[in-house]
């Protein structure tokens, strides 16, 4: 399944002048099965769970080099019609919530178990990152005021992924005030 979704999104989806980091190779395929292995047995027992996974990985390698809706929709129908004719899961199945989002953070940032878990109450994602947020202003002379929509702990979710994965490393994009430097 990996490997069709890898070939149509090469073929699909070729780099441009304004679209030169469309450029994917087998590395993408290893970062996908390296987040698949952070599965735990205990959090992980259901199928439909993997696939879950599976698709938050596989949006997290290409979908976040994506830079627009277009292309995000191509890669959503590619990994829905894979879902669906070699898992047999529909979209209702899958997207249980609005989105799908993996972190390791959820149920603290101290310790050694820090299981990768699907988060399924997107309320408490944006409290738990509020509270990190006022963790982290405690002890700050010149706290960060931000207000935090989901969009924003979506991304905070994405650069922890990206942290905890070994010589992780991301380019941030975007125009001046759109909270790089914060996230």
């Amino acid at each position: 399944a990996t490997q069709r979704v890898y070939a149509a999104v090469a073929a699909n989806l070729k780099p441009t002048p304004s679209k030169s980091h469309y450029t994917f190779n087998l590395r993408d395929m290893s970062k996908i099965f390296q987040g698949l292995c952070s599965a735990q047995q205990k959090t992980t027992q259901q199928p439909v769970e993997l696939i879950r996974m599976w698709i938050h990985e596989n949006k997290r390698v290409f979908g976040d080099r994506m830079i627009s809706q277009e292309d995000r929709d191509t890669l959503d129908g590619l990994l829905n019609d894979e879902a669906l004719n070699t898992f047999k899961l529909t979209r209702d199945q899958i997207y249980v919530t609005e989105r799908i989002i993996f972190g390791d953070y959820i149920n603290g940032i101290d310790g050694d178990s820090k299981p990768y878990i699907w988060i399924q109450d997107l309320k408490d994602l944006v409290k738990k990152v509020e509270g990190y947020l006022e963790d982290f202003n405690s002890g700050q002379k010149n706290p960060m005021k931000l207000i935090l929509f989901l969009d924003a702990c979506d991304h905070v979710s994405r650069i922890c992924r990206i942290l905890r994965a070994p010589q992780g490393n991301a380019f941030l994009l975007g125009v001046g005030g759109s909270g790089r430097q914060s996230l």
